[in-house]
């Protein structure tokens, strides 16, 4: 997935780094090149410099390719406009942006802009906004649970009961290829498997951190 991160800041820098380590294609663009020198040498996407909402950056930073722009800079102003830009213009398939200033969340609401309020800011908020961990929420029971089908990054070695234990869930079946198994308590769940469970949407961080990090497939 190539994704497009504006602003360089706590939040920014620390997404561009796992996101890049994970493997997807990075460019982010901040005005300050003192924050963009804080990815340091071993952040392997690209930076730009220059004014985040100037349309040859954009252009520079390839917005007419990319998968998902997230505008997460401190201020309300910009992330508005690259958010609009990226999807009236560019028609963006995925552009998440962050609201710094509560009182100015009824301006993106009322614009139809997606946003990450700024109480729950986080790395793994705007990833399952993405759905970079691969998962997918069939049914939602109520405030507190949902039916979730999750897919394996990696060789996890795991049992269903280990799964089912460390992450609270109720796992109903396994999606192996095209063969969907009714799980054993002692099945080994394999990377590329997919897991259809039932849990409680506070418990969903868990079963990412167990299952779904490592190489996305």
């Amino acid at each position: 997935m190539y994704i497009i991160i504006v602003g360089c800041g706590r939040l920014g820098s620390n997404l561009a780094k796992q996101l890049s380590d994970e493997g997807h294609d990075v460019c982010i663009i901040d005005r300050d090149s003192n924050k963009l020198s804080v990815l340091g040498t071993g952040f392997n996407g690209l930076r730009l410099k220059g004014i985040e909402f100037d349309n040859d950056k954009l252009m520079e930073a390839g917005i007419n390719q990319a998968d998902a722009l997230l505008a997460v800079s401190s201020d309300d102003n910009i992330n508005i406009t690259v958010s609009l830009i990226a999807e009236k213009i560019y028609h963006v398939p995925n552009v998440i942006s962050r609201v710094s200033e509560p009182g100015k969340e009824y301006i993106y609401d009322k614009l139809g802009i997606k946003t990450l309020k700024t109480i729950n800011i986080g790395i793994a908020n705007l990833k399952r906004m993405l759905n970079l961990n691969k998962v997918n929420v069939i049914h939602s029971i109520d405030e507190d649970f949902e039916i979730v089908d999750v897919l394996v990054g990696k060789e996890i070695k795991a049992t269903v009961d280990n799964i089912e234990k460390n992450c609270s869930c109720i796992i109903s079946f396994i999606v192996c290829g095209e063969d969907k198994l009714i799980p054993q308590k002692n099945q080994i769940v394999h990377s590329g498997d997919r897991i259809i469970c039932t849990m409680q949407k506070k418990n969903m961080d868990a079963l990412i951190n167990m299952v779904g990090k490592g190489t996305i497939l």
